[in-house]
């Protein structure tokens, strides 16, 4: 049994609540069947150099609470602030200290597995927090049960104020999707792409309604018109072809499927998602979970419709929007 890391450290800050213990599995990933995240109290771990009063950490904690306060508190969930704009910051004691955090959930006690993760993150992030370019994403360590999520912040100075917010939100959607069931590429990222605009207008961050009118630009973007969300339900499969229009249908297309999707759906409802949809991807799986949710016969149904409203004038594509209901 292994706890996650409490300690304090001289130079990272770590904002532990209520931590869990983690049980590691010596099960073969093939064998076992898929881990999910946890319902549960303890809010985020939050991992950052103790000597940043910058407000990155603080505009990134808003968004990541919007999103909690919105879908529930899922986790483990460690998050993790890299990069300053002190360079003083970026100590190499402060990525020691780091590393030492970051390899306690992946190494289980084995030297071996700890010295190859010191060694993989000292590359990976080393170089990553000493780049002038801001970046956000979502890790997972399944070795633990349940699983870890690391939402990981570099640079955050480099992104515009109010888009840390939004980011923050469009990451923890990432952790609530991983409580259930696998969904396609295009539901993952087109649903957190379409809750940082839905959630991030209500707390003045951004305006939903000129945030999905960019993504329409960018579906009408993809040069091949025969391409469309069905060519992104899973972007470890597809061509270099289909790949370089990654943002364009899965993000962009998918945060319109998504809002399509709930727009089919039985009152319209944006909290149906999570009251309804979700509990249905549990107990069927995301395909017949979007048959019975938006009422079609099948999944290619739902694409075909879907496909036939991106050829509407954008109009009628912002009017659809005007009549989801919260």
């Amino acid at each position: 049994m292994r706890r996650p890391y409490d300690e304090k450290l001289s130079v990272l800050s770590l904002i532990v609540v209520g931590v869990l213990p983690l049980v590691m599995r010596g099960d073969e990933p093939e064998t076992r069947r898929e881990k999910l995240m946890s319902s549960l109290e303890a809010p985020p771990t939050y991992v950052r150099n103790a000597g940043d009063e910058s407000k990155w950490p603080r505009l990134i904690r808003q968004g990541v609470d919007a999103a909690r306060k919105y879908f529930g508190n899922y986790g483990p969930v460690y998050i993790y602030i890299l990069g300053h704009a002190d360079d003083a910051l970026d100590t190499d004691e402060f990525l020691a200290d780091l590393v030492d955090q970051y390899c306690r959930n992946r190494s289980d006690d084995d030297e071996r597995d700890d010295e190859s993760c010191r060694k993989r993150f000292l590359t990976e992030f080393g170089k990553k927090v000493r780049r002038d370019r801001g970046d956000a994403y979502l890790s997972y360590v399944d070795r633990t049960d349940p699983p870890i999520a690391e939402l990981v912040f570099i640079n955050p100075h480099e992104f515009r104020d109010p888009y840390l917010c939004t980011r923050g939100i469009h990451e923890y959607t990432h952790v609530v999707q991983r409580a259930f069931p696998s969904t396609p590429t295009w539901m993952k990222e087109g649903g957190a792409e379409f809750f940082a605009a839905y959630l991030g207008e209500k707390h003045g961050w951004e305006r939903f309604q000129r945030a999905m009118t960019e993504f329409m630009k960018n579906v009408h973007r993809v040069e091949d018109p025969s391409l469309g969300i069905a060519d992104m339900e899973d972007v470890d499969k597809v061509s270099p072809e289909v790949k370089k229009y990654y943002r364009h249908l899965a993000y962009d297309s998918g945060a319109w499927a998504f809002a399509f999707m709930i727009y089919k759906s039985d009152g319209r409802s944006i909290a149906g998602t999570k009251k309804v949809f979700y509990p249905l991807v549990a107990k069927h799986g995301w395909e017949r979970a979007l048959a019975i949710f938006a009422r079609v016969k099948d999944k290619a149904a739902f694409y075909r419709e879907f496909a036939a409203f991106l050829k509407k004038p954008l109009e009628a594509q912002r009017k659809m929007l005007e009549e989801l209901e919260d």
